[in-house]
């Protein structure tokens, strides 16, 4: 691999393994059960596409078909990761070898016809975002031969590089000209990426030539616009599809140790989270930044997978534990809220307040012949679960650093070379205790650091039940020492609620969390329809009675309050609502939520006061 001039702060560790277990763990095996191993036999057309672009009467593709591949591909290789279902690494591998196998000998590897590769457009006349679809397919590959070492697959990929290469280098066509900016434009990312694994100049030179096309009207303009201090959703391309542009940023920032690129990045971050991150971790509005976390459009899956993707960049260049924070917020309720509890569909919206719908019944106008259930949510959604890889366990310099607590064993190298296996004992998120016990092959000294969350204010840790240790919130606690087989770590999380105070379209509303689940009213559990619902108040909230032991499964959490009147609200966590079709609600009406009252009440870490401003988004 290239050497790098700048490094990050955590890495993800190669060879690690998991098995989680709990809630966590069967969303994750339904996942794969019921989606990732089922998906390609009952779309074939996913792959087919590809051997008939050129076979007549052409078919008619929306113009981001050719991302259905890769998106599949992606989810399916980080679930490899978390699964021990023994049926799904022989189906990747066929996967895979198959899409290799549609590859032209020139390395086009999409649906569009000969005529039309990479600059064309559909039968209806819209524009393909053709070197996206290509960008989607070769970080698959990418990510695959990184898990397996498969040489086919460097191979594969480095052939659509060279193509893109051959076609916006060393002709000098611009992949401005593909039009669809953010979103073909994205090929810099895994250009980057390459670039890294291969040290191949060429890669480098088309994602500094796409840099460089950033700048020209109307494309995104990226990192001049951050360095000025612009917002995201103040960019000439806010869409969703740009995330994965501003990756390619902090890859620019370890190729040159350039510390603008480093700037830029993290201050487009901070403005997402401060402006268009919801209340569930769900990103944008109508598929675009608008400037308000209250607009009430449609919070695309998409753009939380590409928010979580951006994230755990984040988490990596920094190393702060907030960062964390933000990534298991919007993994256990927007990402979760996403996922049918079945594992058998995917939402396209997962609105704050509404109802859930499968995304092949909302945006069924993507479906085809041979791919009745594919569209972009569809196959993008379980990447968010993979990502659990990436961010759960992380290397960093001297240890290991655990971001995720639930039930289940995680096991990673120390960058010295030693295992380290790390297993919970927990009912995390339902309850706050976690017991962590420590397995290593000899003893070894290295730095556990163990993620704070910013939300438990009142955090209790002891290494082997004996020595506490202060453990500030929003921060890691570094337990630096010798450890060995039979080493515990006790951790007690505050679990009381906290408060998002709404405004806007939200005013007279709060949001109420449990340690990291949004806590909503779902009309299953409550006999008030959402018109009737009863005003809470600060007190009310206070006293809440969680109840964490749900024995119909239906729900992980029940919070019961009492309201004012003669009512009580059952609120239950958002991965949970709207399961059964039923209407649910996450800002609840609320009184008596100013002056000392109000001040009694802990507001929440993910709240910011909203900034006054916002934008229109434009939808496909």
């Amino acid at each position: 691999m290239t050497d790098l001039l700048a490094q990050p702060a955590f890495t993800i560790p190669h060879g690690a393994h998991f098995d989680l277990q709990g809630l966590v763990g069967t969303r994750l095996r339904k996942n794969v059960d019921q989606w990732l191993l089922t998906a390609p036999q009952a779309n074939p057309a996913m792959l087919q596409m590809f051997r008939d672009r050129d076979r007549k009467p052409r078919r008619d593709l929306v113009p981001w078909a050719g991302e259905f591949a890769g998106k599949y591909l992606t989810s399916a290789v980080l679930a490899l990761r978390l699964s021990s279902d023994g049926r799904l690494q022989p189906m990747v591998d066929s996967f895979v070898e198959d899409l290799i196998a549609t590859q032209d000998t020139d390395g086009y590897l999409g649906p569009a016809p000969h005529d039309q590769r990479l600059i064309g457009t559909t039968l209806a006349g819209d524009w393909l975002w053709d070197i996206w679809g290509h960008y989607h397919c070769m970080l698959g590959l990418l990510l695959y031969f990184r898990e397996t070492g498969n040489p086919s697959a460097l191979q594969a990929c480095r052939k659509g590089a060279d193509l893109l290469c051959r076609r916006f280098l060393q002709d000098e066509e611009k992949v401005i000209s593909a039009k669809a900016e953010e979103m073909n434009m994205a090929v810099a990312h895994v250009l980057c990426l390459l670039y890294e694994e291969t040290g191949e100049s060429d890669y480098l030179s088309l994602a500094r030539v796409i840099e460089k096309e950033w700048q020209m009207p109307p494309a995104g303009d990226y990192v001049r616009a951050a360095l000025q201090g612009m917002d995201f959703y103040q960019l000439p391309k806010p869409r969703w599809e740009s995330l994965h542009d501003i990756q390619a940023i902090v890859e620019l920032y370890y190729i040159t140790g350039d510390p603008q690129y480093r700037i830029a990045f993290e201050h487009l971050w901070h403005s997402m989270v401060r402006t268009d991150r919801h209340n569930s971790g769900g990103f944008s509005s109508g598929e675009a930044a608008v400037g308000s976390p209250y607009d009430p459009r449609a919070i695309e899956t998409c753009c939380s997978i590409a928010w979580l993707a951006l994230s755990v960049d984040m988490l990596r260049l920094t190393g702060d534990s907030r960062v964390a924070d933000e990534i298991e917020l919007s993994t256990f309720n927007a990402i979760l809220g996403a996922q049918h509890p079945s594992g058998r569909w995917w939402t396209y919206n997962t609105p704050m307040d509404g109802v859930r719908k499968a995304s092949a019944h909302e945006i069924v106008f993507q479906s085809r012949e041979g791919s009745p259930e594919l569209n972009c949510c569809s196959v993008n959604g379980p990447r968010g679960l993979g990502m659990v890889s990436e961010w759960a366990v992380m290397q960093c310099s001297g240890g290991l650093v655990v971001n995720y607590y639930g039930p289940g064993t995680m096991t990673a190298p120390l960058s010295s070379g030693p295992l380290i296996t790390l297993q919970q004992k927990t009912q995390y998120p339902q309850d706050g205790h976690v017991e962590l016990m420590v397995r290593t092959e000899r003893p070894v000294k290295f730095d556990l650091r163990l993620r704070i969350p910013g939300w438990s204010a009142e955090t209790q840790v002891w290494v082997n039940r004996v020595e506490r240790r202060p453990a500030p919130a929003g921060h890691y606690l570094s337990l630096e020492r010798e450890w060995k087989t039979g080493d515990t770590v006790d951790i007690v999380f505050d679990l009381s609620p906290h408060v998002w105070p709404g405004e806007c379209e939200a005013t007279g509303k709060v949001s109420i969390y449990r340690g990291p689940l949004l806590l909503v009213y779902d009309r299953l559990f409550n006999p008030l329809d959402p018109v009737q619902l009863p005003a809470v108040s600060a007190r009310n909230i206070r006293r809440m009675v969680v109840d964490a032991a749900v024995e119909n499964e239906a729900a992980w959490v029940h919070g019961v309050i009492d309201c004012e009147g003669p009512h009580e609200l059952v609120l239950i966590d958002f991965a949970s609502a709207g399961a059964t079709g039923t209407p649910y609600q996450s800002w609840i009406p609320a009184v008596d939520l100013k002056g000392s009252e109000r001040e009694a009440l802990r507001i929440s870490p993910f709240y910011a006061p909203f900034s006054g401003e916002r934008k229109e988004s434009i939808t496909h």
